[in-house]
């Protein structure tokens, strides 16, 4: 889906339109669903509840990825944390192991299973087992191989669990190989000394550097990898669930708390089609990054979706409910954390570009003197963000139509 959005402009001496890329699907774990999770699920099997040996499985070493700073201790945990019960804690406790252990025989529906967990004192219902699950994969992007299916049976006081796999153990140890080279590069270059807004930008360009939008993709059967972060960073193509999951990785690993967000967005057709985006906490600040609409197919990235306030993303993105909120946790409808956004101070306009909240003097100045501090940095573009205080129409008749000049004596 393309997207065209008139509420910032971009000048580099000649007025560019900025052509925003959105995507619209959504990766669940139940069997039969669908992205926008309007269709019911299968029944969810049964496994038995019977001893495994560990020689079932291929053990993938377990992957400590190395942060590039020490600004914080640990990965974004946003969804352990909404966890309510023990049990629920348990089960994604016990991912961490099992989700490492895949099996070499693949099953007649072209699955791999994973180490059985078994969680004792507990009889968890399919709903409990599907939000530990998404809580678990909504804090681990970089296990990009599970399956949207899992099997589970509850027995006096134990309830067994048993994912699934994409890939066999040892084609994972592959791809793990290939992402983690992908996560390297992309990190090269970032290093503590960078601003969380510097790191985020780099990051931000390189990853639409790196990948493309994957059109005529509507569900998991076109291709499991355009909905994960390893589709966006080897692959070099994804949806938005692929961009977003591996812009939160990449930050996380930057020392930048980042996470995902789930809602909609208002494709050209104004319709509101399923979407996601990222959620980005810069100087103790939350704001909302969209780099998937953001990625234009241009040389130059456009930055109109970089740090929003909660006012500003809601023009075009509608974010589901907190899960204290939700009443139907199957269909995944919610969100684990979504702060509300108020700050501009991070905002790529008002960092970087010229914010103009009036047709005056004073804002023929900031312009003037963009353009002048830009131009000696080599820069060949000036971002212009149009203030609510000011019609569109007014400010481009002054600039540049019906004989306006005034931009060309700003240059």
């Amino acid at each position: 889906m393309r997207k065209t959005i008139s509420r910032f402009l971009v000048i580099a001496l000649v007025l560019l339109t900025a052509v925003l890329v959105g995507s619209l699907a959504m990766y669940i774990y139940q069997e039969g669903t669908s992205p926008d999770g309007s269709e019911p699920a299968l029944n969810i099997p049964f496994i038995p509840s019977k001893k495994e040996t560990a020689e079932e499985y291929s053990r993938i070493e377990t992957l400590n990825l190395s942060k590039q700073t020490n600004d914080s201790d640990e990965i974004s945990t946003h969804g352990y944390d909404s966890l309510t019960s023990d049990d629920l804690k348990k089960l994604y406790n016990a991912l961490d192991d099992s989700v490492y252990r895949i099996s070499e025989e693949i099953s007649d529906d072209g699955r791999y299973k994973t180490k059985m967990i078994e969680i004792n004192g507990a009889d968890m219902s399919s709903a409990d087992i599907n939000l530990s699950i998404n809580a678990y994969l909504y804090d681990h992007p970089q296990v990009f191989w599970i399956d949207n299916y899992f099997g589970y049976h509850s027995s006096n006081g134990v309830t067994y669990v048993e994912c699934y796999s994409v890939l066999s153990g040892n084609q994972c140890e592959l791809y793990i190989k290939r992402f983690n080279d992908a996560l390297s590069e992309m990190l090269s270059d970032i290093s503590a000394e960078d601003g969380e807004y510097d790191r985020e930008k780099k990051l931000h360009n390189k990853l639409l550097k790196k990948c493309t939008y994957k059109k005529g993709v509507e569900s998991l059967s076109d291709g499991w990898e355009y909905f994960s972060a390893y589709g966006a960073l080897v692959g070099g193509e994804a949806v938005c669930e692929g961009y977003s999951k591996a812009m939160m990785l990449l930050l996380n690993l930057a020392g930048v708390d980042c996470t995902t967000i789930r809602g909609s967005g208002e494709s050209k057709d104004s319709d509101w089609e399923r979407h996601m985006w990222n959620l980005v906490n810069i100087g103790g600040k939350w704001y909302h990054l969209d780099s998937t609409w953001d990625d234009n197919d241009e040389d130059e990235p456009s930055y109109d979706f970089f740090n929003l306030t909660t006012d500003s993303i809601r023009i075009d993105h509608i974010p589901d409910v907190l899960i204290s909120e939700s009443t139907h946790l199957d269909n995944f409808d919610y969100n684990f954390f979504m702060p509300e956004c108020k700050s501009t101070d991070m905002n790529y306009y008002y960092v970087e570009g010229v914010v103009v909240n009036s047709l005056d003097e004073e804002a023929g100045n900031a312009i003037t003197n963009k353009i002048y501090t830009l131009s000696q940095n080599n820069e060949c573009y000036v971002h212009i963000l149009i203030g609510d205080n000011v019609e569109y129409d007014d400010f481009m008749n002054l600039m540049f139509n019906n004989g306006g000049k005034q931009f060309f004596d700003y240059i």
